[in-house]
């Protein structure tokens, strides 16, 4: 009796195949059978599931139909079904044929970006403010760069609400050699107490951003040289819309007047404190890449009255006054970070007395054009610079209009990652009550240099030149002052700060020059 033919499955091919598998293997059968059978029900078996032994075998039961086809097979549907059909004891030299149908498991994309960090992990570092020559101005000198949070010496400040604080405590002692600031002055011991306070807002809409300053200075040997000083401002930002947005700006700055000036000339019981204060409300349109600014200035000025050495008093109320203007501002921005802009501001300033203690109509009406252009070139150069010209007419024809050119400026430059330079530039009419003189002339132009030696050791250096034209009277004043400060910081709320400061100021008037050197060593706490 012949030999049955038997049919040989590789068992790990068909444990592989799985449901997929065994439907292809019975249509290879059906296709390859002599006859149209269907094949024995399915088993258990985890292979093929046929009634076939484990060796190939049919176990002494009549093997399905068609089976003897399968010897030597060269079919490739069957091979595909991993079937051999080699003789007896023979083993195929055919692999069969990788599957073709896509892995089960997705692959896995790689990460190529890191996730963006909370903004609240990154709170700003205050930035001083050195000079605040325009309200519009003071936009650049009020932003913040963001700080490292790794770096163990960086400020944190302190978090209320929306808002983060960077308050700040400092008090110095050193010598003065010239607190007067007269001709003649007199050194003597100086004792310095500083307040600071900037706040930044972490709104999703909206923004408020500021910087308050406020000091005193005490000379033990020169009690009438003691004084207090000043300045600050903010801005608050209301978005409107996406392109309408409401600004509210504010500011202030509080000095002294020194004995030797052309306005007082005399000796003094105490240096009289000068106020200036006033803030702008307005609303910039967005058209596309046309911005459109219109905003209303209030501004006053208040001068306290001179107490002299004799005992007598020199009455100033003359000299207080309000400033109510209007500010139109055009700009097109040419591309990102570059606008040039036209501003137009007219104004008319009102004293409290029609006529001062001279006789003289003091009230005004000013006119100023300026053109510039705001930068902004990846955070590395920003701020704004302008150029025009002012004029100023006064109710009295003795005072002669005031006129001259107009250059304003603020810019931060990032030099590098430990090197920061600051530009400022300012040009205004201030008010005097010289005789014959219709009012004063200013120009300003700051430097501040700020390097970090170490993570936490900065080096500053700063410079201002600056003069004053009193108009109609021939009075010049020019002067300098240039200074360094070294902060050494122990930790992030604890640091000591050495500065030198020299100021010199060269007049026409009598009596009016003056020369000085400042020393202080202090201890800053940032809480």
């Amino acid at each position: 009796m012949a030999e049955r033919p038997r049919v040989r499955l590789r068992r790990g091919a068909a444990r592989r195949r799985g449901a997929s598998g065994l439907a292809l293997a019975a249509l290879a059968l059906l296709s390859g059978a002599a006859s149209a059978q269907t094949l024995p029900s399915l088993g258990s078996d985890p292979g093929l599931g046929t009634s076939l032994d484990r060796d190939g075998s049919t176990g002494g039961r009549p093997a399905p139909p068609g089976a003897a086809g399968l010897r030597g097979s060269s079919d490739p549907t069957l091979r595909a079904a991993g079937i051999r059909g080699a003789g007896a004891g023979e083993r195929s030299r055919t692999p069969p044929r990788r599957r073709s149908r896509p892995p089960t498991a997705a692959s896995i994309r790689q990460a190529t970006q890191l996730p963006v960090p909370d903004a609240r992990l990154r709170p700003a570092v205050q930035e001083p403010v050195t000079v605040l020559p325009d309200p519009v101005l003071a936009g650049p000198l009020l932003r913040r760069r963001p700080i490292d949070p790794t770096d163990p010496y960086a400020p944190l400040g302190l978090r209320v609400g929306g808002l983060t604080l960077f308050p700040a405590l400092q008090q110095s002692i050193g010598y003065d050699t010239n607190p007067d600031r007269t001709a003649r002055g007199k050194g003597s011991l100086a004792l310095r107490t500083d307040g600071e306070l900037g706040f930044q807002s972490d709104w999703s809409a909206h923004s408020l951003t500021g910087a308050l300053r406020g000091g005193y200075s005490d000379y033990p040997d020169n009690r009438a040289a003691s004084r207090p000083d000043g300045d600050g401002a903010f801005l608050l930002r209301l978005d409107a819309s996406r392109d309408t947005r409401f600004e509210v700006e504010g500011r202030y700055a509080i000095t002294t007047q020194r004995a030797g000036s052309p306005d007082l000339n005399a000796q003094l019981r105490e240096r009289p404190i000068v106020a200036a204060y006033g803030g702008s409300v307005g609303v910039v349109q967005d058209f596309n890449r046309l911005q459109v600014a219109l905003r209303g200035v209030v501004a006053r000025e208040t001068y306290d009255d001179a107490q002299l050495a004799n005992g007598g008093v020199q009455r100033q109320a003359d000299r207080n006054a309000n400033t109510y203007g209007l500010r139109l501002r055009t700009g097109y921005e040419i591309r990102p970070g570059f606008t040039p802009f036209v501003d137009v501001l007219v104004d008319t300033r009102i004293h409290d007395y029609a006529v001062d203690f001279s006789g003289y109509r003091r009230n005004s009406d000013g006119l100023t054009l300026r053109a510039g252009s705001t930068f902004e070139l990846s955070r590395i150069l920003t701020g704004e610079v302008s150029g025009g010209y002012l004029r100023r007419s006064y109710a009295d024809s003795r005072l002669r209009d005031v006129t001259g050119p107009v250059f304003d400026g603020a810019l931060a430059w990032a030099a590098t990652p430990l090197t920061t330079l600051r530009l400022t530039a300012s040009t205004g009419v201030i008010e005097t009550v010289v005789p014959n003189a219709s009012g004063v002339l200013t120009q300003a132009i700051g430097a501040e240099l700020i390097h970090d030696l170490r993570r936490n050791l900065r080096l500053t250096l700063i410079g201002t030149l600056y003069s004053n034209d009193y108009q109609g009277v021939g009075i010049r004043e020019d002067g300098y002052l240039a200074g360094l400060k070294i902060d050494y910081r122990l930790n992030r709320w604890l640091g000591i700060r050495v500065s030198y400061a020299h100021e010199n100021l060269h007049s026409t008037s009598a009596g009016s020059s003056y020369a000085a050197d400042t020393v202080l060593v202090g201890l800053r706490v940032n809480p």
